[in-house]
């Protein structure tokens, strides 16, 4: 299993705040350790704390000036700092970012840049996060066979290939067919080819 990566994210948005949570929650190896938004007294103190990886921070969900904010963080953290904003904002508060995430890229952007940042290899991490049977189920499920085909395909029950399927789902912290499709093409498990194949 690789390493486990902590991140800590800063954003003032409530949904913003659970939305960057919930995909970082589908990458395997990464974890949010705290949420924060923004306001909190002493927050460079709390993130210190943290210990974390990487943070996901918004410059302008902080109570303080942002610029003297990640100045303090430069200077007393050895962690990677993304910066989670619009394209326009100004580029005195860009520069002090090791890496920019635009609220405009779209979900694969964003991880395919925190995968990249945090030295995630998608391909071999999900072969970890998965065992091989559980691949093999997922990308049945994807190409949109019923339990019962995949059952009578692999030689196995419904049982247990809805036991596997729930194995699945928490593991990646994705319920939907749709969701676990998009998961299968990011990490290379299933072609866009076969996928269109098996939808005619």
């Amino acid at each position: 299993m690789s390493e486990i990566k902590t991140v800590v994210v800063v954003e003032g948005n409530y949904l913003m705040q659970t939305g960057l949570e919930a995909m970082l929650l589908e990458l395997p190896a990464v974890m949010v350790v705290k949420s924060f938004m923004g306001d909190e007294m002493n927050l460079a103190g709390f993130i210190r704390k943290q210990q974390a990886d990487a943070i996901i921070l918004n410059p302008f969900s902080l109570k303080e000036d942002p610029v003297a904010f990640l100045r303090n963080l430069e200077q007393k953290g050895e962690w990677i700092v993304f910066g989670m904003m619009e394209k326009d904002a100004p580029s005195n508060i860009k520069s002090h970012f090791s890496q920019i995430l635009y609220t405009s890229d779209t979900k694969f952007d964003l991880q395919n840049k925190i995968r990249s940042a945090l030295g995630i290899d998608a391909q071999s991490d999900q072969q970890s996060l998965l065992s091989e049977r559980e691949v093999t189920i997922l990308k049945q499920v994807v190409l949109g066979l019923t339990n019962q085909e995949i059952a009578d395909k692999l030689f196995i029950s419904v049982h247990t290939v809805t036991t596997h399927r729930k194995n699945i789902n928490r593991k990646l912290g994705i319920k939907t067919v749709s969701g676990l499709t998009v998961y299968a093409i990011m990490n290379h498990m299933v072609s866009m080819e076969e996928v269109d194949h098996s939808l005619k």
